[in-house]
């Protein structure tokens, strides 16, 4: 008699807006792009062919709405292609609107995909879709991006293939998307299929990733800190630690100058980083 519950899908990550106050405008990005490749992993299995139907038809449709009765995914979409109101809701709106201004994706096309997915249709031409979401959400983790390489010819991998790459979006899945409502079918989905398997290791770093200024225009200012010379190395070390991951010694050293001028006015005295506080929460409001 309670069959219908399993119809019901709305959202837990954001449900209020204290559970989007946690997130950046990156992190949004990031978890849009996360919840696509679990239901395009899923979408490949019948038996779960219903609960992706399901969870896309609830994410359609007013996208420039914040919609707590819909689903997580398309409030993430809301945050990613909504007005200032949308990024108001977040951790930094400053920054979030600064990325928003130099985001834009193809809503019409991502509508065209959930719509599919929700008459339990084969979308077309998935791979040349994804990797065009992917670059317009500067989507640059290299694992998420195999995930995806390997989801697109998801029908010529092998068992073991399938199982490191359901993994790898599984421990994802935890990371990002662990109060998410689409973590529940996506667990079952890989325990179902013994999708899971113990040769992955975990690279998920656990913190927020910071919305980081990476633009033209930021790298520009940036030959002020560091030199031209270092300008692409420093992008890198950027985009690496904002990930939480390992960043390699050369695009350390390109940052050091940056790193030196902090620890000179450390070393200065606390007179002087009152002063580069003052200066941050300036820049901040500025921003």
């Amino acid at each position: 008699m309670f069959d219908f519950i399993d119809e019901i899908h709305e959202a837990r990550l954001t449900r209020d807006l204290s559970g989007a106050r946690v997130l950046t405008y990156s992190d949004a990005r990031e978890r849009l792009y996360l919840s696509l490749l679990m239901l395009e992993a899923m979408r490949q299995y019948p038996n779960y062919a219903g609960a992706v139907s399901r969870y896309a038809k609830m994410s359609t449709q007013k996208y420039f709405a914040y919609m707590p009765q819909r689903t997580d995914l398309h409030n993430f979409i809301y945050f990613v292609v909504g007005g200032d109101d949308a990024q108001d809701k977040l951790k930094d709106p400053p920054a979030a609107k600064r990325l928003r201004a130099s985001t834009k994706i193809d809503i019409k096309e991502l509508d065209r995909y959930l719509r599919m997915l929700s008459v339990n249709g084969v979308p077309t031409r998935i791979g040349a879709f994804l990797i065009k979401l992917e670059r317009d959400l500067s989507i640059t983790n290299q694992d998420y991006k195999d995930i995806r390489r390997v989801l697109t010819y998801y029908d010529n991998t092998t068992r073991m293939e399938r199982k490191k790459v359901i993994t790898r979006l599984l421990l994802a899945a935890r990371a990002k998307l662990r109060n998410s409502d689409l973590i529940d079918d996506f667990s079952r989905f890989a325990a179902d299929n013994n999708l899971e398997t113990s040769a992955v290791k975990d690279n998920e770093p656990k913190v927020s990733t910071p919305d980081l200024g990476t633009s033209a225009r930021d790298m520009s200012l940036y030959r002020y800190l560091v030199g031209v010379d270092k300008l692409a190395l420093t992008k890198m070390f950027l985009q690496l630690a904002s990930q939480g991951k390992s960043v390699p010694g050369p695009y350390v050293q390109a940052y050091l100058p940056a790193i030196k001028m902090m620890d000179d006015i450390v070393q200065a005295g606390p007179t002087y980083v009152q002063n580069l506080r003052v200066l941050h929460k300036r820049a901040k409001n500025r921003r």
